[in-house]
This record gives C-alpha cells, structure tokens and sequence, in this order.
C-alpha cells in the first residue's frame, strides 16, 4: 500500500518595505509631519512638544517620526532650518519686486515680527537647534555641520540689498552689514516678545497690531535717516 506525500506548501513572497520605514497608508510624509508640528509650536514651547502630538496631529505613527528625524532634537532642527528659510525665502522673492526702500524696510521687519507673533520661540529653537548645535557638532564628526553658515551668509546678503539701494548715500554704504543685521534682528524679537512690557509702556493705547504698524513705521524711519536716505515726504 502506498502513502502519499503530504502537500508542499507554497512559499508566499511578500512585498519588503524600505529598511526601517514604517508603512503608512495615507502616505503622510516629512512636510506634513513638520508642519504640523510647526502649528503646533504656535501655542507652545518647543520644550513642551512631544512627538506624541506631532503624530497625533499629523495622523501618522510616532515610528514615521523617528524615521525621518531620528528623534525629537533632530525633528526640532529640521523645525528651525525650515522656517527660517522659508521667511529668507519669502524676503528675498519680496526684494526681488519693484518697491523704495522705505517699502522693502517695511516688509522685512513686518516679516520678522510676524513670525515671532507666530511663534514665540522662533529665535531661541533657531539658537539653540541651529547655531548652539552646530558649535557641539564641531567638536565631533556630524555631517549637519554648516548649516548655520549658510543662513547666516543668506541673510547678510538680504541685509546687503539694503545698504546697496540707489537711495542710500556714501556714508550708508560704508555701514557694516553684519551690525544692521544684528540691530534690524535684535529690535524685532524684542519688540515681538515683550508683550508685558508693551501693555505697561502703552496703557489704554495698546493693541498689537496697530501698535506694531507704528513700530515699524518708526524703526523704518530711524534706519532710512541711518543710511543717508531721503525719508518720505508725509
């Protein structure tokens, strides 16, 4: 009496993923994932985000997260690159267009006050993420390393434009524009962050945002007389 074999079992190939990339099906990527964790650094600190929010918020697994950005430092630097270039971005096609100097000083400081309105802690995480990090990385092997420069070199060319309008004298274009830089930086994040002191100094006279079109209007004088250029005629 013969036996029969019992049956092979087929094998069954599967489809391999990406090594270490979690499998999402809406297909979410990096973008969505770092801006929703951009509006959500509009209402807190980025000491108080937590990638659980973040993939919350983007309707992805936190696996997704790691994937792209290791951890929450590397997500935080990711965070800090991408806004400050998109506001170099938005500034620079902003010069780009017809405009007196009076109106590109206007936009560029509206540009930079708005997004400290946005997110309070714009320049601390741009700090800290970026320029305070890269210090570390030198003193190791990280292939990060250079960013900073690039950013910083990006925005004293914006500042370059400035000083270099037909409308300023000789005495203007000498001006460094590493110390303009610094001032149009330092008197925006200040005036953006100090809301408390503001409403003490303003009274019955503040609201943010006609206080801020005064502000501007008056930094954009100060630093038009600065440079030796005509002001506006009123």
């Amino acid at each position: 009496m013969s036996t029969s074999s019992p049956p092979r079992k087929t094998a069954v190939k599967t489809a391999r993923r990406n090594a270490g990339r979690p499998s999402e099906s809406n297909s979410v990527g990096r973008e969505a994932i770092l801006a929703s964790a951009i509006e959500l650094l509009h209402g807190k600190t980025p000491e108080q985000l937590t990638l659980a929010e973040v993939a919350a918020k983007a309707k992805v697994d936190r696996a997704l997260i790691r994937y792209y950005f290791s951890d929450k430092t590397g997500l935080l630097k990711a965070i800090a690159y991408q806004v400050v270039s998109e506001l170099q971005g938005r500034s620079q096609a902003m010069f780009h267009q017809e405009g007196t100097l009076e109106e590109k000083i206007k936009k560029r400081l509206d540009l930079l006050i708005d997004i400290m309105h946005e997110m309070p802690q714009f320049a601390q995480l741009v700090f800290k993420e970026i320029y305070y990090a890269e210090i570390a990385a030198k003193n190791g092997d990280d292939a990060r390393a250079g960013i900073s420069q690039s950013i910083v070199d990006r925005g004293l060319a914006l500042t370059r434009v400035l000083i270099d309008s037909d409308e300023v004298d000789d005495v203007g274009r000498d001006m460094d524009p590493r110390f303009l830089h610094i001032m149009m930086l330092g008197s925006c994040i200040f005036f953006a962050t100090s809301q408390p002191l503001l409403q003490l100094m303003f009274g019955d006279e503040f609201d943010r945002g006609e206080l801020t079109r005064r502000y501007v209007d008056f930094a954009t004088k100060m630093l038009m007389r600065g440079l030796g250029a005509p002001l506006p005629v009123a």
